[in-house]
């Protein structure tokens, strides 16, 4: 994962400060509550960038082996190949 799960803690709670501040976010839950289904959305979302970009390599390893890992056309190919995949989930990317 990109981030440890400390700091996509500490990335919720200035999200949920920043949104209550800016009065974006009207709450029926308590504070702690959002917060913690934010953090929840934001390690999710982590988690199937990890798949994909796990499903990649393991495709590229096993059906382009000659290609160089770390190379230019390694990472063009990587790259294609999670795009692939996140089209096929429905995932978006930011």
């Amino acid at each position: 994962m990109r981030l440890s799960e400390e700091r996509v803690a500490v990335l919720s709670r200035m999200v949920c400060d920043r949104l209550l501040d800016e009065e974006l976010a009207d709450l029926e839950i308590s504070e702690d509550d959002f917060v913690f289904q934010v953090e929840n959305l934001i390690l999710k979302d982590l988690k199937i960038e990890d798949e994909i970009d796990e499903e990649a390599t393991t495709f590229l390893l096993k059906n382009k082996p000659k290609l160089e890992e770390g190379s230019t056309e390694w990472e063009v190919e990587l790259d294609r190949k999670k795009e692939e995949f996140s089209i096929a989930r429905g995932y978006v990317s930011f």
